[in-house]
């Protein structure tokens, strides 16, 4: 089966969001772009969530972003996490 992956890029909107948070810079961020795998020959197809890793020395946050939605969720839970909270766990983190 052939499979088709096509890399989308990251939202820059969603970027600047989580910049304005106070104080984040001082956290590592990482941006990891998302992906549409399409198996051809068929209607089915996958989206990859974009991911966001903030982390410092001794723990790690990962959020998810979908294309489209404006929403975060969290990885292990997938519950939609508002910015405000974000703002709290990362304030925890430093």
């Amino acid at each position: 089966m052939k499979i088709t992956i096509e890399p989308l890029e990251f939202p820059l909107c969603v970027k600047e969001k989580l910049m304005k948070i106070p104080k984040i810079s001082k956290l590592h961020i990482e941006f990891v772009n998302g992906k549409n795998i399409h198996f051809d020959k068929t209607n089915l197809s996958v989206n990859e969530p974009h991911k966001i890793i903030i982390s410092n020395d001794s723990s790690c946050l990962i959020l998810l972003s979908y294309p489209n939605d404006n929403n975060f969720y969290l990885k292990d839970s997938l519950e939609i996490i508002i910015l405000e909270s974000i703002k709290f766990l990362v304030l925890k983190m430093l």
